[in-house]
């Protein structure tokens, strides 16, 4: 399986633009995925420059309904002619606003009128595209849940916002050769509750490789969630043992350093170029 990284905060070359979000190109034995397209059409631009031929990808994935994750998909829809995209029916249908300090709340979710609905699959519940496909849904919340998420909402039908549980929220998991990967997107549930939802719905006692953003950093503030919470995450991570993790995005700058030093084996970051090939 080899995963390119088209979009990230943060690049590894000064040709490919970073950004506020996450791409990620993913080529399997059988199949080209796009999971989640960042803000806009970066991730695209980027893609040429990586050599990654976009018109041909099968299927695309949108992790939830934020628009640093699913802000690209017209654009992709216009450059690609044929692929499905998959996401919740709640990441499409539901309206979600970010507010911090004494900001007034901002529209954060999709801009719904400029795709094409018919080139979508809407789900509300775990979805086997193959054997080695599977799209999880509705996670457990018994863990640690980012404590940033208390600056997001979503409006509910009387025109209010209430907190977001992110039940719009999906990971994918596949399986080569073998070898099992999990793409999440914020992680918004809480990394160690999407783990440990994913094992228990399909049966498996570990996950090799766990890629995307922990949601650990408030590009507001600035402010990386405390020590003593992340040593929860670091406790929740460090059950599962031979799993390796690669973060970016929303993790914020310092947590993987010290969660890798606390955890006593290394969290990889990724940025707009990296690639891996598992």
């Amino acid at each position: 399986m080899k995963i390119t990284c088209l979009l990230e905060n943060n690049t590894t070359d000064p040709q490919l633009a970073p950004d506020h979000g996450l791409s990620f190109f993913i080529r399997t034995r059988d199949r080209s995925i796009l999971f989640d397209m960042g803000q806009d059409s970066k991730f695209a631009d980027n893609a040429r420059h990586l050599g990654v031929d976009l018109t041909k990808t099968d299927l695309s994935v949108l992790s939830h309904g934020h628009y640093d994750h699913g802000g690209g998909l017209p654009y992709f829809q216009k450059i690609n002619s044929t692929a499905e995209t998959i996401m919740t029916q709640k990441a499409f249908d539901e309206k979600y606003y970010a507010q911090y300090l004494n900001y007034d709340p901002k529209y954060i979710g999709l801009d719904t009128d400029a795709i094409d609905q018919s080139r979508c699959r809407f789900i509300d519940s775990d979805l086997a595209l193959s054997e080695d496909l599977t799209i999880i849904t509705d996670f457990s919340k018994k863990g640690f849940i980012p404590k940033n998420n208390a600056g997001l909402f979503r409006q509910n039908k009387d025109g209010q916002l209430v907190d977001d549980e992110f039940t719009h929220e999906l990971a994918l998991l596949i399986e080569e050769a073998g070898t099992t990967v999990l793409f999440t997107g914020c992680a918004h549930s809480g990394m160690g509750n999407m783990i440990d939802t994913v094992l228990t719905r399909t049966g498996r006692n570990h996950i090799d490789h766990v890629i995307g953003g922990f949601h650990l950093y408030n590009r507001v503030t600035r402010v990386t969630e405390a020590d003593s919470r992340l040593d929860i995450l670091v406790n929740e991570l460090s059950s599962y043992a031979g799993t390796t993790y690669y973060t970016g995005h929303c993790t914020g700058p310092d947590a993987p350093a010290y969660m890798s030093q606390k955890m006593g084996r290394p969290i990889h970051v990724f940025a707009t170029g990296t690639r891996l090939e598992i």
